[in-house]
């Protein structure tokens, strides 16, 4: 089941990711810091990152959706998995 974020920026967003196509592993939310705007969503460790602003993440580097998340300053979009 997918489920949409939206966090208001500026970054931090207070999440971090692991795996991507480079480490032939799904971009995931790896941590959530307490407290933080990703903490005030209904994000979760675990969850599986499908899009970030309306991209698909499939093909993405952990790099270049590390870039992703990092080029959005006004809102970040994701769409989740759980």
């Amino acid at each position: 089941m997918s489920y949409s974020v939206t966090l208001n920026g500026p970054g931090p967003w207070g999440f971090r990711l692991q795996g991507g196509k480079d480490f032939n592993m799904p971009l995931t939310i790896s941590r959530i810091t307490p407290g933080s705007k990703a903490a005030q969503s209904q994000m979760n460790q675990g969850d599986l990152v499908v899009a970030i602003d309306g991209v698909n993440t499939d093909s993405m580097t952990h790099l270049e959706a590390q870039n992703k998340i990092k080029s959005a300053s006004h809102n970040l979009s994701l769409t989740l998995q759980k």
